[in-house]
């Protein structure tokens, strides 16, 4: 648990160095903060965007779904995670700390997109790290997370049991980004 604590604290790291950087130079940090924030997040979104096209018929609708929904955390489980914590770092330090500053400097543009950002990035946090999100909503009782959290799960084991059997992680039918010589773009590496 001590481990969880200290690594995620270190992934706020570079938003809360910025944030104090912001203390002295309002609108240089503040500015500086919300383009690396910015810059993530679109970055984030473009890859989100590139969704598999997986085999209708190895695969049910629900499964289907599940494939394109977190196609980022099935496919690379550790980065997905690690960006997921990093997004948020972005984003709690974002609002607990910056809004209120910049704010207070009369930085009205950064202190709304900063608001504005913080949602709208929710969802492709949870969509980066589906395992603890939807884990512990369920652990909290929102039972209507339980489903999809069992079909993430049964992807997830079926996607290593194909893996484990044919030694590669292309399941998707071919398409101009999911073929075998398309490196960064090909089906599940």
């Amino acid at each position: 648990m001590w481990i969880f604590i200290i690594s995620n604290l270190i992934k706020g790291f570079i938003p809360f160095c910025i944030f104090v950087w912001s203390i002295f130079m309002p609108q240089a940090g503040g500015y500086t903060y919300l383009g690396l924030y910015v810059t993530f997040v679109a970055y984030l979104f473009v890859i989100d965007s590139n969704k598999p096209s997986p085999d209708p018929s190895a695969w049910t609708s629900d499964e289907i779904d599940v494939l394109r929904k977190y196609h980022l955390a099935l496919r690379f489980p550790f980065g997905a995670k690690d960006m997921s914590c990093h997004l948020n770092g972005f984003r709690w330090i974002g609002l607990l700390l910056l809004t209120p500053w910049v704010l207070w400097n009369h930085l009205w543009i950064a202190g709304v997109v900063l608001v504005v950002a913080f949602f709208i990035t929710g969802d492709i946090s949870v969509r980066l790290d589906p395992f603890f999100f939807l884990g512990d909503a369920v652990n909290r009782g929102q039972t209507q997370f339980a489903y999809e959290l069992s079909m993430l799960q049964q992807v997830s084991n079926k996607l290593n049991e194909k893996y484990s059997q044919s030694g590669s992680r292309g399941f998707f039918s071919p398409s101009p980004h999911n073929t075998p010589h398309a490196a960064p773009h090909g089906a599940f590496p």
